[in-house]
């Protein structure tokens, strides 16, 4: 009945009653109690409505398009532990911008896949006294965001990302995942609700979830506009790493196209330091809006029809590349880069928290053309540089790759720090006289875990073009790229 009768608004009703009184004394006071009584149904009318029970329910549907524009702007500590006892702190502040238009081309009760064309995708990030400036490869503006139960997964179907580019792109807060914040029950204002685990884990990117207090609450109904507020604490990992989150937020779901279509988020995090990335302690600030908008040409059925969409360990593999080096490969996901510079790249496999095993690849200088090592040479080297450490040799073999290269690999078994441990020596060359040495060092008893995750790294490797050559001199010994670290790589240079 909202706030009239028969279609007269009860305000209405009230002054002209109030009205008749002044007129006529005689029946003040039967008017007046009726008055009262008007006054007394309307506001149990408004109280209907705030009363009144909504269904929230978005309209998600194959082919729907939109157009999503974001700034995160994040300002704080990384926590750095560089000798393995102190911990210093350095200033950190980025602001990033987003502006890409987004096509559903999958949706079931259990996996929505988006197709996103990027207009923009850049950040500034400012380290200490030291800027840098981020932003997605213009050859990558395609990209696919599979949104599973337990699992969000972003990748171009154009070509492998990059660790930076990927990182750019995988924010909190990910707007095909808003949907799902909403209740599946009829609420009414003041109403609130949680989220499970699996939501929360992929909105703030988390691995593991340990504590979940957040809550969304529906303020009020404005008109066609619900606004919902959303906030509480957290208490997860990422990596094994432990953080503490804590969110304030407000979402706004518009009633009659069915679709959020606002979000400002306030997201406080203190994260602990991990085997391959700094700790910090920051507060990061979201704005998103996703206003409907037409299928642009690029995301058309005609556009995509070439383009394979679905998820597979090929398009998941990410790009690394050496330009002090002079190489580039691609490495599975679980890989992170923790050094680059012109004597040695560094990359550390970490896996649920674990530290399986590190990756350390180095340019040699350059042979004379046509001469090349031998594999008795390369074992006779490593042995040497090993010295005590050394066990006995388990594997020794040369091959040639896809590209041409020669490939020589040397399984080694030892002790390091009293530690039983496997080294996989790669010497990769062609036939120019370039070489690069690749070393995977683990814990023997991670072994298993690691299988054959070096293949992926050595199939792809290929040296880039136009590289300098390199002025270390070349002798193989133990390089320990982090001192806190008690598995280390053993590295040509």
């Amino acid at each position: 009945m909202g706030d009239r009768v028969f279609d007269v608004p009860l305000h209405f009703l009230v002054s002209s009653i109030c009205q008749n009184c002044r007129r006529n004394r005689e029946i003040s006071v039967r008017f007046g109690k009726l008055a009262l009584l008007c006054g007394f149904l309307a506001t149990t009318a408004r109280g209907g409505l705030a009363e009144e029970r909504l269904k929230l329910v978005p309209r998600t549907a194959r082919n729907q398009s939109a157009r999503v524009q974001i700034v995160q702007e994040v300002k704080g500590d990384l926590k750095l532990n560089a000798d393995g006892r102190q911990v210093t702190r350095l200033p950190f502040s980025a602001r990033g911008e987003m502006d890409y238009d987004q096509r559903t081309v999958a949706f079931d009760a259990d996996h929505r896949r988006d197709v996103r064309l990027y207009h923009q995708a850049t950040a500034q990030i400012r380290v200490g006294e030291a800027n840098q400036r981020a932003q997605l490869s213009p050859l990558r503006r395609t990209i696919v965001v599979d949104c599973l139960p337990k699992r969000t997964q972003l990748y171009s179907p154009l070509g492998p990302l990059t660790r930076d580019q990927l990182e750019l792109i995988e924010i909190q807060g990910n707007p095909a995942l808003l949907d799902r914040l909403l209740p599946t029950e009829p609420i009414a204002v003041g109403d609130d609700w949680q989220h499970d685990d699996a939501l929360v884990a992929q909105l703030f990117g988390l691995d593991v979830v340990r504590r979940n207090e957040l809550t969304s609450t529906l303020r009020a109904v404005e008109r066609d506009l619900a606004v919902i507020d959303f906030s509480g604490t957290l208490r997860g990992a990422v990596a094994g790493v432990p953080t503490d989150v804590e969110v304030k937020a407000k979402y706004h779901f518009e009633r009659h196209q069915q679709r959020i279509s606002w979000l400002a988020m306030t997201i406080k995090e203190n994260r602990s330091i991990g085997h391959a990335s700094p700790g910090f302690e920051v507060t990061a600030r979201i704005r998103t809006s996703i206003d409907p908008a037409e299928v642009p040409v690029e995301l058309r059925d005609s556009a995509l029809a070439d383009l394979d969409l679905k998820a597979g360990a090929g398009s998941l593999m990410l790009e690394f590349t050496s330009a002090a080096g002079g190489f580039r490969f691609l490495h599975a996901r679980p890989w992170q880069v923790m050094v680059d510079r012109h004597d040695v790249s560094v990359l550390r496999m970490i896996e649920k928290g674990d530290l399986i095993a590190q990756c350390n690849a180095s340019k040699l200088p350059n042979l004379p053309a046509g001469k090349r090592v031998t594999l008795a040479e390369f074992q006779a080297d490593i042995q040497r540089a090993l010295a005590k450490e050394f066990g006995e040799f388990q594997q020794a073999t040369q091959g040639t790759s896809a590209d041409g290269y020669r490939v020589l690999r040397v399984v080694v078994a030892g002790q390091a720090a009293d530690l039983p441990i496997q080294w996989r020596y790669y010497h990769i060359s062609n036939d120019a006289g370039r070489q690069v040495s690749v070393v995977f060092t683990m814990d023997a008893k991670l072994i298993e875990r690691f299988a054959e995750a070096d293949r992926g790294i050595i199939t792809s490797f290929a040296f880039a073009e136009g590289s300098a050559d390199p002025t270390v001199a070349p002798v193989l010994g133990p390089e320990r790229a982090a001192a806190n670290d008690e598995t280390t790589g053993r590295q040509r240079r």
